[in-house]
């Protein structure tokens, strides 16, 4: 019965680690956002804004260089900011461009940037306006 249970116990840790992906605790993620726009740039950044957030709050006693580091966060913050609008921007531009039958954002892109003039049609109260 023991030689059983035990090939049983191989047979089911081998079958766990071939389906299973087992990831090393020490290989962290370089990026774990969710977004696809999301580039190793932007964590860079991200992590260079938190550093200069802790920089500017950890500095209490002068005054002249905590406001000098306000200075330097706020401007690090906003290129951080525009980095963002820029991503998000660029990344769905091209998701809308995309033609394809699986997209239906492929015309709506192309209206909204003014590129596809149509002509709206008449409403009741233009049509009853013209006669």
């Amino acid at each position: 019965m023991e030689t059983v249970i035990e090939e049983f116990q191989e047979a089911l840790e081998t079958v766990c680690r071939i389906s299973f992906r087992i990831r090393n605790i020490s290989q962290k993620p370089t990026s774990n956002k969710s977004v696809p726009w999301w580039t190793q740039n932007l964590t860079i950044l991200r992590k260079k804004v938190n550093a200069q957030r802790r920089k500017f709050q950890r500095t209490k006693d002068n005054d002249d260089l905590r406001d000098h580091r306000k200075e330097q966060y706020l401007a690090i913050k906003a290129e951080y900011a525009a980095a963002i609008r820029k991503e998000r921007y660029t990344s769905w531009k091209e998701y809308c461009t995309m033609t394809s039958i699986t997209n239906p954002w492929s015309g709506i892109y192309r209206i909204l940037a003014g590129r596809d003039k149509r002509a709206a049609p008449q409403t009741t109260l233009k049509q009853k306006m013209v006669h």
